[in-house]
């Protein structure tokens, strides 16, 4: 019988990893529902699945890393996001234990130290290590004992290249590449991992391997510049070779790999990274190519499309947690000024590393083999489905309500695509021999179990089609509710107001403390701090406009 692949790619969310975390949270219940129903002999559709690879990069990777430790283990599923106190580490970590008031402490500020972001990152090192920490192993089938993970980085040191000397020239030129990535691999206790670029995470040693190093990638990719600490990691430098752009599927007769320009006898190099998501927002490309490598190796790194060929597939959690205003008649004399353009230039680049064109035709055609779980609540059409998306998507941080609505519209947005969506036709040949071995008992699955083809399907092959990864008990059946929205207290946003004040500050005499002039630090000093005994009713009225009908009484 074939195996359907699997990969999961993450795309960047900030506070929206709470929605991100919820999609998981409900995949892997529905996944272990399914696996349970066919040890007892249900009659449920019976083809073999391998979640192959999990990519990510910002909070999309910071939840890719927890995923992999958590699915090695048995942990609650959250149905009621009033609770605190579970073993869901997605849940704690994205709706419990991250606060914008924890995040604006100054346990960082330290005398005579430097200021590495403008937020109190201590609360991120303490979640690492509470959530990225595998425990006793549980068999999960459709877990592969290589599971694979591909976490992007920003490398600010960077990578180095050169030129070499062209003819007669004596041309010299270099340059540094910054589009950076860890892979992993879990590995058996005492094994290796399938290439020497992956770091071996053993199952059921958390202390073994690269697990450190994985807590340490997964706070890296989330780094978001300015906001929080960039991380240091070393590198062996048999990581980049092949190099970072290269395929992970490449063909068979690729030229030679290009290496980096090394200085003499380096063998391993330190390097400063922050959120992966200034690059590469949307490694689809990682787990797609991963896929693509599988036995069988898809030919021309090209997944199957069609439905009755189809084999494998990357979905992706994006969710988007902006909207772009396009503006058909921009005003120059406003757009194009100096302060404009320097506001707008983040803008563009945030806007930019989210953009997934390459994918998209392909989305949007109906293909087999790309899908895209995103935001959707048609109970509030008028509102952003995310909470989170709020003060350019760090709402979700001010709030634990707006956070517990995001989770379970995760949970409720991944149900209804494993339902209608995530499908293939029963002549598929993978759905086919997994009915076929059901013998009499095939025809009461696909009664029960079968759907119409997707609306956005490439084509209506056969008249019924099964989910591939299909719902079989009530505790996945039943609908997830629509999650209430969430509200903010003035007395919480008064208290935001001060600790923002307080921190910044904290944060002000340490930055200006390494201006070279003494003169020019006590006028810059004296100017902020009067800005800030009169600039602090404008934060309030800031977060008052931005919260909008989402603060309550």
């Amino acid at each position: 019988m074939g195996t359907f692949r699997l990969g999961i790619n993450m795309a960047g969310a900030v506070s929206a990893g709470s929605y991100t975390a919820g999609v998981l949270d409900f995949l892997v219940e529905a996944l272990d529902e399914w696996q349970a129903a066919k040890e007892r002999g249900d009659a449920v559709p019976r083809h073999e699945l391998s979640l192959d690879v999990f990519s990510g990069a910002s909070a999309g990777g910071m939840c890719a890393a927890i995923a992999s430790a958590m699915v090695q283990g048995e942990f609650d599923h959250i149905h009621d996001t009033r609770l605190v106190g579970t073993t869901n580490r997605f849940y704690e970590s994205w709706v419990n234990k991250i606060d914008i008031t924890r995040l604006l402490e100054q346990n960082d500020l330290r005398d005579g130290e430097p200021v590495y972001s403008l937020l109190d990152c201590t609360v991120i090192d303490e979640i690492a290590q509470y959530a990225i920490v595998p425990g006793a192993p549980k068999q999960r089938t459709y877990i592969p004992s290589n599971l694979t993970l591909l976490l992007t980085l920003t490398n600010l040191t960077g990578i180095p290249y050169s030129l070499p000397s062209v003819g007669d020239s004596s041309l010299d030129e270099s340059a540094l590449y910054h589009a950076d990535r860890l892979r992993f691999e879990t590995v058996l206790p005492g094994g290796t991992p399938s290439t020497p670029s992956a770091k071996p995470l053993p199952l059921g040693q958390p202390t073994e391997g690269a697990w450190p190093l994985l807590q340490e990638a997964a706070k890296a990719t989330g780094a978001f510049p300015i906001f929080l600490r960039p991380r240091q990691i070393q590198r062996d430098i048999v990581d980049y070779t092949p190099p970072m752009w290269d395929s992970l599927n490449p063909p068979p007769h690729a030229p030679p790999p290009v290496s980096p320009n090394w200085p003499k006898n380096t063998t391993a190099i330190g390097t400063i990274n922050v959120d992966g998501g200034v690059i590469d927002n949307d490694p689809f490309t990682l787990a797609h190519d991963y896929v693509a490598s599988r036995k069988p190796t898809a030919k021309d790194n090209e997944n199957p499309r069609e439905p009755l060929k189809a084999d494998r597939a990357v979905v992706t959690v994006a969710p988007f947690p902006a909207q772009g205003k396009f503006v058909a008649a921009p005003d120059f004399s406003q757009g194009a000024t100096v302060p404009a353009a320097i506001g707008q230039l983040l803008s563009v680049f945030i806007s930019q590393s989210r953009f997934f064109g390459e994918s998209l035709a392909l989305i949007t055609a109906g293909t087999s083999s790309r899908f895209v779980i995103a935001p959707s609540d048609p109970s509030q059409p008028a509102k952003l489905a995310l909470q989170g998306a709020s003060l350019g998507a760090f709402g979700g941080f001010f709030e634990r309500s707006f956070r517990a609505h995001d989770f379970q519209l995760g949970r409720r947005n991944c149900q209804q695509f494993l339902r209608y969506h995530f499908a293939l036709p029963v002549g598929n040949p993978i759905i086919a021999d997994g009915l076929a071995s059901l013998g009499s008992r095939s025809a009461d699955a696909v009664a029960k179990f079968g759907v119409n083809a997707p609306p956005d399907a490439r084509s209506q092959h056969d008249s019924r089609w099964i989910p591939i990864i299909p719902l079989c008990s009530d505790r996945v059946t039943e609908d997830v509710p629509n999650p209430a929205r969430g509200q903010i207290s003035r007395t919480k946003l008064e208290e935001i107001t001060d600790l923002v004040a307080k921190r910044i500050s904290g944060v002000l005499p340490a930055l200006l403390r390494d201006l070279p002039s003494e003169p020019l630090r006590f006028c810059l000093g004296g100017a902020a701090k009067l800005g800030l005994w009169f600039g602090k009713g404008k934060i309030r009225d800031y977060l008052m406009a931005q919260l909008g009908d989402s603060i309550g009484s």
